[in-house]
């Protein structure tokens, strides 16, 4: 068995590892697809190369040019030397150039959707609706875990703890993330919270990728509650970000969109509004009461006492005047009445008789003119106060009657 003195080094096996990587293999040409693409604050770029079964890490420094701003999702050709990092063990290229060498699957995948969810409206500006300036009620899609709910909810309380939140938990990232995001924004739809902010933190293209899907952008299209999308970092932009009413750069930023009238804020606007209701109720009891004024000083209400007893007088003689017509007018009409009274006293068949004429009658029967009498008929001779039975003698024609 050999001694420890006999054994490598870890720094002097990388080291090997090193110099095999760079003199057998030496520098490489690979095609992939850009994934966790990040520019740390000296300059240096880090990002993963992938294809279908296999990825390695890059990394390109700053003092290497590029002809373009490389991004997750895009297709590059890039070349290098094999490296070892020595201090996590693992092998990497290190890129002396970068070309672009099309798109990735992914981004083809998210423009495709977002010329369609394009031609469709879903992107219109006309659509988008205004964030609540006081909202009340907020509503949050996001993972129950981590970093992002916490950053929102403290966010949330220390700027306007008078809001209530509506959590409504969906995974955010894999298989089952787009249906879930989904089903959330449509269960608070039930709610009636004022703005919804719908989000997870930063991550590859594949971890955000849930929020490039055809079930969320509708979800977030067919809302009734203005939503605020706010996925990953600042320079992440998904197909949430698009359809939303607003895009926030991260979560933070959508509470703080939401909240951006803190409390004390918020009770300076209360305070103004109550003195702007103080001076609008002031200036209007100052004008009902210029008006009640000008009432009471009027010449109509100053000479009130007089111009009712005018007005007394006046129904006064309207109150005469409408007896004295109505005395004239019975009158009148009792003078037409006696007048009818005494023409149809006038027509009554017995009514001759208080002239001193006569009837004649046979039985209950009236003779007319048209009756023809003979000898010995009885008849009787009707007056006013007597009747007499008569038998008649004679009949002769009236001579003065005669037409010959």
């Amino acid at each position: 068995m050999n001694s420890s003195k006999d054994a490598m080094t870890v720094a002097n096996l990388t080291q090997a590892i090193t110099l095999l990587l760079r003199d057998e293999i030496g520098i490489v040409r690979v095609t992939g697809e850009i994934s966790g693409f990040t520019t740390a604050a000296s300059g240096h770029r880090y990002f993963t190369l992938k294809d279908e079964s296999a990825q390695i890490d890059c990394v390109m420094w700053a003092s290497r040019t590029l002809s373009f701003r490389p991004k997750s999702g895009m297709q590059v050709v890039i070349q290098g030397r094999l490296t070892v990092y020595a201090p996590r063990g693992k092998y990497q290229i290190d890129c002396d150039r970068m070309t672009a060498a099309g798109q990735g699957d992914l981004y083809l995948a998210f423009a495709a959707l977002k010329e369609a969810l394009a031609e469709q409206g879903y992107f219109d500006p006309d659509r988008k609706r205004g964030i609540p300036a006081f909202p009340l009620k907020i509503g949050v899609v996001t993972s129950p875990t981590g970093a992002v709910i916490q950053d929102i909810l403290s966010t949330l309380n220390r700027r306007s703890p008078h809001c209530e939140i509506y959590l409504c938990p969906a995974t955010v990232q894999g298989e089952n993330a787009p249906e879930e995001i989904a089903s959330a924004i449509k269960a608070l739809q039930n709610t009636d919270a004022d703005v919804l902010i719908v989000g997870r933190g930063g991550g590859s293209i594949e971890d955000l990728w849930a929020f490039n899907t055809l079930p969320v952008a509708e979800a977030i299209y067919n809302s009734q509650i203005p939503i605020i999308s706010a996925v990953g970092h600042e320079t992440d932009f998904t197909i949430a970000d698009f359809v939303a009413d607003l895009r926030a750069a991260t979560p933070t930023a959508a509470a703080e969109l939401v909240s951006q009238y803190d409390r004390d804020t918020l009770w300076q606007q209360i305070i103004t509004w109550e003195n702007l209701l103080n001076r609008s109720a002031q200036l209007a009891i100052q004008n009902y009461d210029q008006r009640l004024n000008t009432i009471t000083n009027s010449y109509a209400l100053q000479n009130f006492s007089d111009r009712l007893h005018d007005r007394a007088q006046q129904l006064d003689e309207a109150e005469r005047e409408m007896q004295k017509s109505l005395v004239r007018h019975l009158h009148q009409s009792k003078t037409k009445l006696d007048g009818i009274t005494a023409h149809l006293r006038s027509l009554h068949p017995l009514s001759p008789l208080q002239r001193g004429f006569a009837l004649l009658r046979s039985g209950d029967r009236i003779l007319s003119n048209d009756d023809s009498l003979t000898e010995f008929d009885k008849v009787e001779i009707v007056r006013r106060a007597e009747i007499a039975h008569v038998k008649i003698e004679k009949v002769i024609d009236k001579v003065y009657d005669r037409t010959e």
